[in-house]
């Protein structure tokens, strides 16, 4: 048996994004001191899993197939948001949102993966499991943004234990091309 390992799919914003929200992060870090997902390069997420090298290749094509046909889209992040779990966002507003829940869709139609953890919500995370303290001071210390990025590419990213964060490990441009699943399906 091959071994797992652990690898997420995401939305990854531009160099300048990241830098943007790591700035948040640090002046959020000086104020509570470390949280989850301090570490973390921005993202949106699509799925976590476990997977073989072997599967690995087969979803590297099912995501190149994806993002073959997908366009790039316009991402505004104007207000942040939280969920129970203490995660503290970066909300996506509601007509891009729409696009990347579809994008995210497709995604997990393609790679049919069990026993995944798949985001149905698309965020971008600036801490996790904060309590309610933390998350009114990350309230009151950051100000509302009014961020903005072109989504045009997707991250496959695989789990460093040694720093316990994901690494990039393949990008997957959207080329926007034509749309032939329903003329290949015709043709069986």
């Amino acid at each position: 048996m091959s071994i797992r390992h652990k690898y997420s799919v995401c939305f990854q914003p531009d160099n300048g994004l990241v830098i943007q929200v790591q700035r948040m992060k640090i002046k959020l870090a000086n104020k509570i001191g470390w949280y989850n997902s301090k570490n973390s390069l921005a993202h949106l997420t699509i799925a976590e899993f476990y997977a073989s090298e072997n599967e690995i290749s087969r979803i590297e094509n099912q995501i190149t197939r994806c993002c073959n046909r997908f366009s790039p889209v316009d991402v505004r992040l104007q207000s942040f948001d939280t969920y129970s779990n203490g995660t503290f966002f970066l909300k996506v507003e509601e007509v891009s949102k729409l696009i990347l829940k579809d994008f995210a869709q497709q995604i997990h139609n393609e790679l049919q993966l069990k026993k995944a953890y798949k985001c149905t919500d698309p965020h971008l995370s600036i801490a996790r499991k904060l309590n309610s303290e933390k998350i009114q001071q990350a309230v009151e210390l950051l100000e509302a943004p009014a961020l903005y990025f072109q989504c045009n590419q997707i991250a496959l990213r695989k789990l460093n234990l040694k720093k316990k964060q994901f690494d990039i490990i393949a990008l997957y441009p959207f080329l926007n091309q034509n749309d032939n699943r329903s003329k290949q399906m015709s043709l069986f």
